[in-house]
């Protein structure tokens, strides 16, 4: 884990996760760094003895690497994802916002219909009263 990506991720990446609703590049880095570390770690005894090939770790850390990104897109929470966030509805585009829009535009008709209904029986109700009257 560098120092730079640690600050970036503190100061910067706060910003960037709320505005875009994904994980930040930096905190992304931090993350397979130390993913990298523990298996380089745990390819050592405590002799300081490699127990595993160096070519084996490396394939593992790409491995992990690749598996953390690809974890990341299926929640669509990686950074290459990254779009404008509404909290409550999600990334604009994505599927997700449009059914929850729909809905509340759905909601906003039916209110404003319900609305609409109630002000013009109130205006105009007693002129339909007495229009539709019997005689």
């Amino acid at each position: 884990m560098s120092w730079y990506d640690g600050v970036l991720s503190n100061t910067v990446g706060v910003l960037y996760r709320a505005a875009s609703g994904t994980v930040d590049p930096w905190t992304l880095q931090q993350q397979k760094d130390d993913a990298a570390a523990t298996i380089a770690q745990a390819a050592v005894d405590g002799n300081g003895v490699q127990r595993v090939d160096p070519a084996q770790v490396a394939i593992l850390q790409a491995q992990t690497s690749s598996m953390i990104d690809e974890n990341l897109m299926q929640q669509n929470l990686h950074p290459d994802q990254a779009g404008i966030n509404i909290p409550g509805l999600g990334n604009i585009g994505s599927a997700e916002f449009f059914v929850k829009a729909e809905k509340i535009v759905y909601g906003l008709i039916l209110a404003g219909s319900v609305l609409g209904v109630f002000y013009f029986s109130q205006r105009y109700g007693s002129t339909l009263k007495e229009t539709f009257r019997k005689r």
